[in-house]
């Protein structure tokens, strides 16, 4: 068996231990009979860790139509209100906060009453402090309590559920309605009947809509789901007829009324299936009986209103299989696959006491396997059905992701695990147009991080890293720094996975270029924002200012610059007071061609000048690098592309976003001049230098290969360089004002 999603998690401070499986720690929770109401039943619960672990928090919640009659040794209980349809408006949660000992099991007895009949699932939840998605478990254990002993029972059977209207007044919504609704492929059964037709007998229809009630108690239409018309007869029903609920849940039928006695005995089935996914108990996919309507005359329009599951247990199937309509509505193309022509249908299987160790999806058997509370993190559902479309899209042939277990979504764990689990990441937030991956345990934003994130990873090999690449290539929410990306999903992503079957991002990376989409400078901003780096060197235009966040150890950010008139250039960097990020410049993409390095040291502007006057350095491009060597917070990087002379007086208004101004200085050998730079209020600090390729001095040069310099004087002070050129003729100097600090207007005189 090869299964896919197992043991995603969302980050760890440390290492996980290599004894660990899925997960550290293990819960469990077993009743030793089931109650009829107002009989009591033992409840037993089991804490397993396999690694020391501090503040662990232990709940054990026992839904509303039940209550504890003993609460376990050790714990204190308390009533919390909740809409999950199974906790009948509240659950009594008996807790605890107590530390773990590695290899141990710790043990507690209490006891349930039964209040009234209904499904008791009493769910136990083991949550760490540090990594609780990998210290962490939930366990449900199941019982129907019945109106006595003799009609209740452990666990859970397949059965048939019934409906019942929902509420007078109620008006369910869609609960993603900003998508278009897509109708599903159609795989139903045919209709047979053993009664005669009845000629002229004219034909019934069945009109009404179906309904479910999600986690958070909301009332919703559920789509493309199953409905089946059936004779009720003595012997063997007879199917009548067919269709799917449409985008609101809503159905209208119609077929022959033969029937032996002259009008059929008519009753419907919602069935959680169709042509492209069904959700199943052992199997069989859930269905849901109405009421019959006995002796239906000819030509008749039955009503049977807005139908839901009677019974709250079923409630998260039909969340589950709307929560796959979603994305049945977000995928183009019929099928999940748009070069198939026979849709796949991928089952889920699903019960509300199913304890597997892990959500997953099952490559031999084409079916997603789902824990009794993933319903409700949509998250969860949609990620591991985006594991199964790209198995169908790659034809069975799924890359060999070679996921460590556990493995986690912001954690390195390999180019092939990020690519197949960064997809499956991706798809879910696609989907629900949410840039966030929801679980039981944890949250984790894909989007809104980058570069310098605590707890994160760089790189290709970081499955969040690749969701947030392919978020941030298609969505319109362009979050600071890199992210200035908005491009059709179902274009450049969806064109690329479907036509080629990557291994990788690197490979999809190639493979969208050679499909003749974008791969140039805005798409590449977007895979660095995500710490990506594919040949990024983001543009730097004349005077502009970028605001970037502290480059990490060996995580240098990179920059391209293009001069193109006959005057000095400068590019500097400001970095914040505490730290101190040094600055270089490449002649090449590649950057194995160093220029100039400057390294001025902590809160000091660094710069670089660029001589391409005559004589000079031919206009063209060049490469920026700033590096961290001590500190944190953001930098300000700007470009001044020159092309102005020196006035005799100027002003400047600079503030926080200005680094520095140039102006060149053209005159003949052996004249001595004086350049002074005046600050209009307290807060600015400037700093003043003369650059010259005269005499020997390099064209391309740092500051401190400066001619000459004015830096010590301070805020609030004026500084001044005299100079005299050192010949033979007439050239062409730099003068580079920069704002080391302060806002407000600097005066620029020569004399």
């Amino acid at each position: 068996m090869i299964l896919v999603g197992a043991g995603v998690m969302a980050t760890q401070a440390v290492a996980a231990p290599a004894k660990c499986e899925i997960r550290c720690v293990h819960a469990k929770a077993e009743l030793d009979r089931a109650p009829g109401v107002g009989e009591t039943a033992q409840v037993s619960l089991e804490i397993t860790s396999d690694v020391d672990l501090k503040g662990v928090r232990i709940d054990a919640d026992v839904p509303g139509i039940a209550g504890w009659s003993a609460v376990p040794d050790g714990l204190s209980a308390r009533n919390v209100v909740s809409a999950v349809p199974t906790d009948f408006g509240k659950v009594g949660r008996a807790t605890t906060t107590m530390d773990l000992s590695a290899g141990r099991t710790v043990r507690f007895k209490g006891a349930v009453k039964a209040v009234s009949a209904g499904t008791l699932l009493v769910t136990v939840r083991a949550i760490a402090p540090v990594n609780p998605e990998l210290n962490s478990d939930t366990f449900v254990a199941a019982a129907t309590i019945g109106a006595d002993g003799k009609s209740s029972y452990l666990g859970s059977r397949a059965e048939t559920g019934a409906t019942t209207q929902i509420p007078a007044g109620v008006a369910s919504t869609r609960a993603t309605p900003w998508l278009a609704p897509a109708a599903a492929a159609v795989r139903a059964p045919k209709p047979h009947s053993d009664d005669p037709p009845r000629a002229q007998a004219a034909p019934v229809c069945a009109t009404g809509s179906w309904n479910y009630r999600d986690h958070t108690g909301t009332f919703r239409t559920a789509a493309n789901f199953l409905v089946e018309a059936w004779d009720d007869d003595n012997g063997p029903d007879d199917l009548l007829g067919t269709a799917l609920t449409d985008g609101n849940g809503a159905f209208r039928l119609c077929f022959p009324n033969d029937d032996f006695s002259g009008g059929a005995d008519v009753y419907l089935k919602f069935v959680a299936q169709n042509g492209s996914w069904g959700v199943e108990f052992d199997d069989d996919p859930y269905n849901f009986r109405t009421a019959t309507m006995n002796d239906v005359g000819d030509g008749r329009t039955l009503s049977f209103g807005a139908q839901q599951p009677t019974d709250p247990r079923y409630m998260r199937a039909v969340e589950a299989f709307d929560e796959i309509n979603t994305a049945s509505d977000w995928t183009p193309s019929d099928c999940w696959d748009a070069d198939d022509h026979d849709c796949r249908r991928v089952d889920f299987n699903w019960r509300w006491d199913y304890n597997p160790t892990n959500n997953h999806y099952d490559r031999d058997d084409d079916e997603v396997h789902l824990r009794a509370n993933a319903p409700d993190f949509r998250s969860i559902v949609v990620h591991e059905l985006g594991h199964a479309v790209m198995d169908d899209v790659y034809n069975d042939g799924f890359p060999n992701s070679n996921c460590p277990s556990p493995h986690f979504i912001t954690r390195e764990s390999g180019a092939n695990c990020a690519w197949t689990e960064g997809f499956a990441d991706w798809y879910q937030a696609a989907v629900f147009n949410d840039h966030e991956y929801r679980a039981d345990t944890f949250t984790v934003e894909l989007e809104n991080v980058t570069w310098g994130d605590p707890n994160w990873d760089n790189g290709d090999g970081v499955e969040g890293r690749v969701a947030g690449a392919l978020l941030d290539l298609a969505d319109a929410n362009n979050e600071p720094y890199w992210d200035s990306r908005t491009e059709n999903p179902y274009t450049e992503i969806w064109q690329t996975f479907l036509r080629y079957r990557s291994s990788n991002l690197a490979e999809f990376w190639r493979q969208r270029g050679q499909a003749g989409f974008d791969v140039g400078p805005g798409p590449l901003a977007a895979l660095y924002q995500n710490t990506i780096d594919y040949g990024f060197r983001e543009p730097l235009g004349d005077y502009q200012t970028r605001t970037r966040p502290a480059p990490g150890p060996n995580q240098p950010h990179r920059y391209r610059v293009d001069t193109f008139v006959a005057f000095w250039s400068v590019v500097a960097l400001r970095p914040p007071a505490n730290a101190d990020y040094d600055l270089r410049l490449y002649d090449d993409p590649q950057l194995r061609q160093q220029l100039a390095a400057s390294v001025a040291g902590q809160g000091e502007v660094d710069f670089i000048a660029i001589d391409t006057n005559q004589g000079g350095r031919p206009a063209g491009d060049f490469y920026p690098e700033v590096t961290h060597v001590s500190g944190a917070g953001d930098y300000r990087i700007q470009f001044a592309n020159g092309a102005n002379q020196l006035r005799p007086e100027e002003k400047f208004a600079m503030g926080d976003d200005n680094v520095v101004v140039v102006r060149d200085h053209c005159v003949e050998a052996g004249v001595k001049f004086t350049v002074t730079a005046t600050p209009d209020n307290a807060s600015q600090d400037a700093q003043l230098f003369v650059m010259s390729s005269d005499g020997g001095r390099p064209v391309i040069a740092s500051r401190v290969q400066a001619a000459a310099s004015s830096t010590g004087h301070g805020p609030g002070e004026a500084e001044q360089i005299e100079y005299t050129t050192p010949g033979p003729a007439l050239d062409c100097y730099s003068v580079v004002l920069v704002n080391k600090a302060g806002n407000g207007t600097y005066t620029l005189s020569v004399s």
